[in-house]
């Protein structure tokens, strides 16, 4: 089966480097990306290419784990990640573009459903799931960052 890949995008009125730096915490992934229970770092490094995190997260009533590695750290331009081990594989890529009135943020993720029938009937449920969480979860990151600034 083809992976699936999604992508959202925001503009926030904050300079890159204070969005990369929002991003960069892990701590704050749990925050806005609904149905991650756990986000937790294997390493003493948490930032920059090889630091590796613990991943527990739901879709549709499935539990899934991974271990995730940053495997593109480019500040303030992007983070990228890839599933080193879990049974759906997945990567992902924050890219951070400034422009006059702030930053435009964007956020892809792709994976590949598990093989067979049940893989494709499941895809389908997730493939939504997965849409609505890169937009709840963009905005809530606009919100927090924006909020923050005017305090």
């Amino acid at each position: 089966m083809a992976d699936r890949t999604f992508s959202a995008s925001v503009r926030i009125a904050r300079e890159p480097e204070a969005v990369f730096d929002w991003v960069a915490d892990y701590r704050h992934v749990a925050q806005v990306l609904e149905g991650v229970e756990r986000w937790d770092p294997l390493q003493r490094e948490t930032r920059g290419r090889g630091a590796r995190f613990s991943v527990s997260m739901s879709a549709v009533g499935f539990p899934l784990e991974n271990v995730l590695v940053l495997d593109v750290w480019d500040e303030p331009r992007a983070i990228g990640w890839r599933s080193e081990s879990g049974l759906v594989q997945q990567s992902g890529r924050w890219e951070f573009r400034a422009r006059q009135e702030g930053t435009d943020v964007s956020l892809t993720i792709s994976y590949t459903p598990p093989l067979g029938l049940v893989g494709q009937m499941v895809a389908g449920e997730v493939d939504s799931l997965v849409r609505g969480r890169l937009d709840h979860a963009l905005a809530s990151m606009k919100s927090e960052l924006e909020d923050k600034a005017e305090a």
